[in-house]
């Protein structure tokens, strides 16, 4: 199930995915986080599960001439046409839990992995390794995830009840079988077994000046799952979506919290 809904919706799935970078940005204040000091030489730079390609577009204009960034999908699906790309950066179709090759390997000094949300755990060492395996030594590894295992409900509204989005709250944690939330919190062990030594473990939750955002986000989401992907999905829609969408709108909330880890291949 999970799998499936990684597929997407099309166009609503790239709204929710340029929607999210955007978010995150404004909640974070940066694409690559400051703890990482990037030399004055040229550098290589990996997006994983690039998904619209955002991410990877930002860092090349940014940087320009200075840096050459590879960018990582099972396919193109949501990525602009090449002659819409700058020109450092490549979009290169490869799925990340495979090896790479060998002209690739200890060449990056940035890799980027963000909101890969229903990654089977199990992925989660299998995706680092490889990872690990592109590092340049003294390169790094910057992972962002939504922690759905941090929310919680706020109201500015007394007269509205918190049924609506407590049950939110609850799908969150499990909106598929075999699902689990708490992955997130096994990253940064992850990156220590892997052989990073982790600088930067950050949690921060959406502040209440981005509530509103955040109350798009889920709702674009409920948009992006099918009818019949999930049947948590489906009865929560029935049961509980117009009341969600009207406490939204009237001062109620889930307050969202969201995890970035940086580790450093050592020299």
């Amino acid at each position: 199930m999970a799998e499936q809904y990684m597929k997407g919706r099309s166009f609503i799935t790239s709204i929710k995915m340029n929607y999210f970078h955007c978010f995150l940005k404004q909640l974070t204040g940066y694409n690559i986080h400051p703890s990482i000091e990037l030399s004055n030489q040229k550098l290589r730079i990996a997006d994983m599960g690039t998904q619209t390609a955002i991410w990877p577009i930002e860092v090349a204009e940014a940087f320009g001439p200075r840096a050459e960034v590879v960018a990582f999908d099972t396919s193109d699906r949501f990525t602009p046409p090449s002659p819409w790309l700058p020109p450092n950066l490549s979009i290169r179709i490869h799925d990340i839990t495979l090896p790479f090759s060998e002209d690739l390997l200890g060449q990056f000094d940035v890799i980027n992995f963000r909101l890969f949300l229903t990654l089977p755990p199990e992925k989660l060492n299998v995706m680092l390794a490889n990872a690990m395996a592109l590092l340049k030594p003294g390169g790094y590894i910057q992972w962002t995830e939504h922690d759905k295992t941090d929310l919680e409900p706020l109201s500015t509204n007394s007269s509205r009840s918190f049924e609506a989005v407590n049950a939110l709250i609850a799908l969150e944690k499990n909106p598929f079988p075999n699902y689990n939330a708490f992955w997130v919190n096994d990253i940064a062990r992850e990156f220590t077994k892997t052989g990073l030594d982790v600088i930067t473990e950050d949690r921060v939750k959406t502040r209440k000046s981005m509530l509103m955002q955040m109350n798009e986000l889920h709702l674009l989401s409920m948009m992006d799952i099918q009818e019949g992907l999930s049947k948590a999905v489906d009865e929560f829609k029935e049961e509980h979506l117009d009341t969600l969408t009207e406490d939204f709108a009237h001062g109620v909330t889930s307050v969202d919290g969201f995890i970035t880890i940086v580790g450093k291949k050592p020299l």
